[in-house]
């Protein structure tokens, strides 16, 4: 048992006053009377009511010093520790990733998070310094150490639901950097439902993995073809048993089609669907069976251009390339070995060079170098042999931060000021893109041949991304969208402001240039500058965000166990407030009695 405040112990003082307000004696009036003998009974009580024997059986005394007691007791605010050793620095961490979107009861896993660290937070000394920590894919401080529970979980209760991915191990480094400013001893709390090794750092991981049925519509997509429109929907069973349900297709606000579904544990289904044409500017693909992740039931695929684009390949021998850039919707893939026929009159939308640098560039269009030569859009240096190349964090989507190979040979870029660089070895920097006078330009400075890249499995994700990028002139460089991935709004003017209206109705004027952040809405998003319009859709990243199989998530513990394990005391000011009031009561009681 401890005690947060020592200062009502003065309040001791009122003690001893209380006790002089009763041994104060009392005045009297002298008065004849004409005899003793039927005032034996007074000298008695004259004798009783001496300063010490008026204490003596004076049980009202007795009750307003039980009463002072406690109520300084419950000023003191006592505290009974129980379930571990009592922290004066406590870190709260949660995880409000996508997957934390998840059913959990008749909560989200995030709902019963927030609960849980708000009982947490009951059971901790007042004066307990309180670091919240949200992790949303990176980590949001929200309270440096204030001891204040009543903003503490306010700040708690205000954490939003995001749809972004992440690896919540990356909030280690976060949270020992905050260790190290507090300079004392601090516990750690926190709450997810991924796998989190706190390692030295001292604390507890409460994991909220529950397992359940759950499917997700992982892609939604078109390709125009000469008579029809062929949608090509995937389906994923994500969760525990087998998956029983149906799959609508929505032209717009239409019903397109419908399909039954059974999926065993871990299968994944194509569905194609041939229309006739397409009216709407959307196309919705929707289970109808509730899961436990209502988010990734739902993918928004907005069409876009109907405009086919023309890519052409000048390359020796790379089926690589052919078949990554033939996976773009609505794209064409042309070939050659010859760049000498080129002339800058040709129209196509991409024009990809595998280790080949033409005299003659083509002036309009967007450019890909492969193990290019210097040329007039950047220069190319002697780079070395024999380096592992990595992705450089932030300049690729979040599927590719991961990103590592080995290149037998390669040069390096002096990257020029309208590029960003992100591949490199070492300090040499051997992938950009960039866009400079309304053309979109990108390189690998290395040979795909001399290197293992094209047999890994992230290759054929950054020719579709660079390919997407690249081909792309609108607002946004595609159309659809995963949760956490960046996106970059261009308006036609630096000057103009640009609209967002989110899902929800609400509006943001924003600049060209400006990132979109989106990751607490999913659905249809429209970019609005001067006469021009245009839409995206942000979906759930269900690849990394929807697993609910035990095998996948590894349940540790249930969440009573999690309950009684985070508790770590009482605070006994109410119950000892309480107690005083009862007194208080009986003693009125007592009075009213005569006593």
């Amino acid at each position: 048992m401890g005690f947060t405040n020592l200062w009502p112990l003065f309040l001791l003082i009122t003690i001893p006053l209380l006790i002089m307000l009763y041994i104060l004696k009392r005045k009297y009036k002298e008065e004849v009377i004409s005899s003793t003998l039927l005032w034996n009974e007074v000298y008695k009580n004259t004798r009783a009511n001496t300063p010490w024997e008026k204490l003596r059986k004076n049980i009202m005394l007795l009750l307003q010093i039980i009463i002072l007691l406690l109520f300084i007791l419950s000023l003191m605010k006592p505290f009974l520790n129980f379930g571990g050793k009592s922290y004066k620095n406590i870190i709260l961490v949660l995880d409000n990733t996508a997957s934390m979107s998840a059913e959990y009861g008749n909560n989200t896993r995030l709902d019963e998070s927030k609960a849980l660290a708000k009982e947490f937070l009951q059971s901790t000394k007042d004066d307990t310094n309180t670091f919240i920590i949200s992790f949303d894919g990176s980590s949001n401080l929200l309270q440096n150490g204030d001891f204040n529970k009543e903003v503490s979980n306010e700040i708690i209760e205000s954490i939003p639901q995001s749809y972004n991915t992440g690896d919540i191990n990356d909030t280690l480094s976060f949270i020992k950097a905050i260790g190290q400013g507090i300079e004392e001893e601090y516990e750690v709390i926190a709450f997810t439902d991924k796998e989190l090794s706190l390692g030295d750092v001292n604390g507890k991981v409460v994991s909220l993995a529950n397992s359940g049925v759950n499917a997700s519509v992982d892609n939604v997509s078109h390709k125009f073809l000469e008579d029809k429109v062929r949608v090509i929907a995937t389906i994923t069973n994500r969760g525990t048993g087998v998956y029983e349900g149906d799959f609508s297709l929505y032209d717009g606000e239409e019903l397109a089609a419908v399909e039954s579904l059974q999926l065993q544990e871990g299968e994944n289904k194509t569905l194609t669907f041939d229309l006739p044409k397409i009216n709407g500017e959307v196309l919705k693909g929707e289970l109808s069976r509730k899961d436990m992740i209502l988010g990734d039931n739902t993918y928004s695929h907005v069409v876009g251009k109907k405009k086919v684009n023309k890519v052409l390949i000048v390359t020796e021998q790379n089926l690589f390339l052919e078949r990554a850039f033939g996976s773009i919707e609505n794209t064409e893939v042309y070939k050659t070995n010859d760049a000498s026929n080129l002339t800058s009159a040709d129209a196509y939308d991409l024009y990809v060079f595998d280790n080949i640098t033409p005299d003659i560039m083509p002036s309009k269009g967007s450019i890909l170098f492969i193990n290019p030569a210097s040329n007039e859009f950047f220069n190319v240096v002697s780079g070395g042999e024999g380096g592992e190349a990595k992705a450089v964090i932030g300049e690729l989507s979040k599927y590719l931060e991961d990103t590592t190979f080995t290149a037998a040979k390669y040069n390096a870029i002096e990257i020029p000021y309208y590029g960003r660089g992100f591949l490199n070895i070492d300090e040499s920097y051997i992938g950009f893109k960039g866009e400079v006078d309304g053309r979109k330009i990108a390189a690998l400075s290395f040979d795909l041949h001399n290197s293992d890249f094209a047999l890994k499995k992230e290759f054929p994700v950054l020719m579709y991304e660079l390919g997407e990028n690249l081909i792309s002139s609108g607002m946004v460089y595609k159309s659809n969208f995963k949760a956490g991935e960046k996106i970059i709004a261009k308006g036609v003017s630096l000057d103009n402001n640009i609209t967002l209206t989110y899902p929800s109705g609400n509006t943001l004027e924003i600049k060209s240039g400006d990132e979109i952040k989106e990751e607490s809405e999913l659905g249809i998003y429209k970019l609005n500058v001067l006469e021009e319009k245009e839409l995206f859709s942000v979906n759930f990243p269900s690849e990394k965000e929807s697993n609910t199989n035990i095998n996948n998530i590894g349940e540790s513990e249930n969440i009573s166990d999690a309950k009684a394990d985070l508790k770590r005391g009482l605070n006994l000011s109410p119950l000892l407030v309480i107690l005083a009031i009862s007194v208080v009561a009986f003693e009125w009681i007592m009075y009213k009695r005569g006593n």
